[in-house]
């Protein structure tokens, strides 16, 4: 009896150990996540850490009147309980491995989403395209159709825009490139505007 009463403590102890070892790992990945997570000006997801729960149920057997059937029975359980001991841990490590692999997984798709978003923000393009796109209805759609190709709400609407010299300026550079941007407007729809009034001037000409 104190054999199996020391096998069970040492398997608690042992669960224990396992299941705190898996919870710090976890841990430390969900702290990298957070500290990823704040370089996106406040995008913050809230990952929730699931307790993983194992039972195990307990067998009782008959002592019998013997010594040597209790020895033999008491073997046999110990024998019994260290397998099943294994193949829990086996199981709690392999659920705390795959559930740290998605979060690593989580952590590449922030790191992806954070180099995506910089590099949109300092997104520096050529306000030649612009100055072309806005010369020709040809031009301007084989534009849309490079620009937007994998985009059908933004392809219509770049084709079918009225302003569609400040989009082609917007979609030229980024956020951070603001003066490069109010350049582009200012060089590439300003003639654009030129261009108009001219074609209106002509238009009154051949009324008159």
């Amino acid at each position: 009896m104190k054999a199996i009463q020391k096998e069970q403590n040492l398997e608690e102890l042992i669960k224990q150990e396992a299941e705190e070892k898996n919870r710090l790992e976890e841990e430390k990945i969900v702290k990298m996540i957070a500290t990823e997570k704040k370089k996106k000006d406040c995008v913050i997801k809230a990952i929730r850490q699931k307790e993983l729960e194992n039972s195990i149920q307990e067998k009782e057997k008959e002592i019998q009147d013997t010594i040597n059937t209790i020895k033999q029975e008491a073997a046999a359980q110990v024998l019994q309980k260290r397998n099943n001991l294994r193949k829990i841990l086996n199981k709690i490590n392999q659920k705390a491995a795959l559930k740290r692999s998605k979060l690593r997984d989580e952590l590449v798709e922030v790191r992806m989403s954070i180099a995506d978003e910089i590099g949109k923000a300092f997104k520096k393009g050529d306000i030649n395209k612009c100055v072309e796109a806005v010369s020709s209805p040809t031009k301007r759609y084989n534009y849309c159709i490079a620009f937007y190709t994998d985009d059908f709400s933004n392809l219509n609407f770049c084709k079918q825009t009225d302003d569609f010299c400040t989009l082609c300026c917007k979609s030229q550079f980024g956020e951070i490139m603001s003066n490069e941007k109010t350049k582009c407007i200012e060089e590439a729809c300003s003639k654009k505007t030129e261009d108009k009034k001219e074609e209106d001037k002509e238009e009154e000409k051949e009324k008159s």
